[in-house]
């Protein structure tokens, strides 16, 4: 009996010798980060084309909330870290990555940036409700109908940058499908602010290796981190402001409708447009509602859940409860 014991303890101590290097390691490579897929994907995404990339700064860099900014409160004089919010992580050395508690956070996505410094004077304090304020149901349902309000202002405000090419029911269903975009990729959370830190909700679990930022979840590098995308939208700190991420992101969606529109494998209906326009967006793969990747199994089941997500969202409009009506 005692050796059978013995043999169980050495057992347990190499299992769980096991998990802490396995621990390690996966911290070494920044939790939640995915594989890179298969080069089939990552040859796809690079082949198409990224009209939104060429853009001014001063398209996206305009004040649509009319919030009160940061710059009149002083930057906080404490160790953020000694305040015990959650867990930090480095990411490829560029941004701390934070796990906040679930009480600070609520139901605002678990992982967040800290972007307080880089930030000064950017965030609009409307939209970076606190924890205190959050538990508030009225302030909640303020929050949501502010966020309904400011997309709607921007959306139409893109569509007239670019020319007003879209009309009539078309038009109607693109702006639906801004609110989608923006409720499939966040929930409609930008910005957080914890006493006077602040923070930008990032993709944890992201296929990008930098994470995706913001609101509408904006890649910041490819599945290498040395290949930046949006390159001027991070150099500008766009992401600091939830105005700025909205038109962006919804600029990189239009550009992508209007490749969806052409695209024969869409067919007449609005609807497919708009689903291979997500397609597009968020997996980079095809403006093809229907193309999957062939080759990555694992790939092509992110897009299913992410596209049946997306047009879930698209019909039931869960916002619309957020929003109390």
């Amino acid at each position: 009996m005692e050796v059978r014991i013995a043999c169980w303890r050495r057992v347990l101590a190499s299992t769980l010798g096991l998990l802490l290097f396995l621990a390690c390691a996966a911290s070494r490579r920044g939790e939640g980060v995915r594989a890179r897929p298969h080069e089939e994907v990552v040859a796809a995404a690079r082949a198409e084309p990224t009209p939104w990339l060429n853009e001014p700064a001063s398209g996206w860099l305009r004040d649509f909330s009319g919030s009160w900014r940061d710059d009149a409160l002083a930057l906080p004089a404490g160790d953020l870290a000694a305040e015990g919010i959650g867990s930090k992580t480095r990411v490829h050395g560029l941004f701390d990555r934070w796990l906040l508690r679930p009480e600070i956070r609520a139901e605002r996505g678990p992982a967040w940036a800290d972007i307080t410094t880089e930030c000064k004077g950017m965030i609009e304090l409307d939209f970076a409700l606190t924890p205190e304020q959050w538990q508030d149901p009225a302030q909640r349902r303020a929050y949501y109908r502010a966020v309904d309000t400011l997309i709607t202002t921007i959306g139409e405000t893109l569509l007239a940058d670019f020319g007003d090419v879209l009309q009539g029911t078309e038009r109607t269903l693109f702006l639906r499908a801004l609110k989608a975009l923006a409720w499939q990729e966040s929930k409609w959370q930008h910005s957080l602010r914890y006493k006077d830190w602040f923070f930008v909700i990032v993709s944890g679990g992201s296929y990008n290796k930098l994470d995706d930022w913001g609101i509408t979840q904006l890649a910041r590098s490819s599945f290498d981190e040395t290949v930046l995308l949006n390159k001027n939208f991070f150099d500008s700190k766009g992401y600091c402001s939830i105005s700025s991420t909205l038109y962006y992101g919804f600029m990189h969606f239009y550009f992508c409708y209007l490749e969806a529109r052409e695209n024969p494998d869409n067919g007449p209906g609005i609807m497919n447009k708009i689903v291979g326009a997500y397609n597009r967006y968020c997996s980079g793969y095809s403006s093809s509602c229907f193309a999957l990747a062939q080759s990555d199994a694992a790939y092509s089941s992110y897009q299913i859940r992410a596209l049946g997500s997306f047009k879930d969202n698209f019909v039931l409009e869960p916002w619309k409860e957020a929003m109390g009506r």
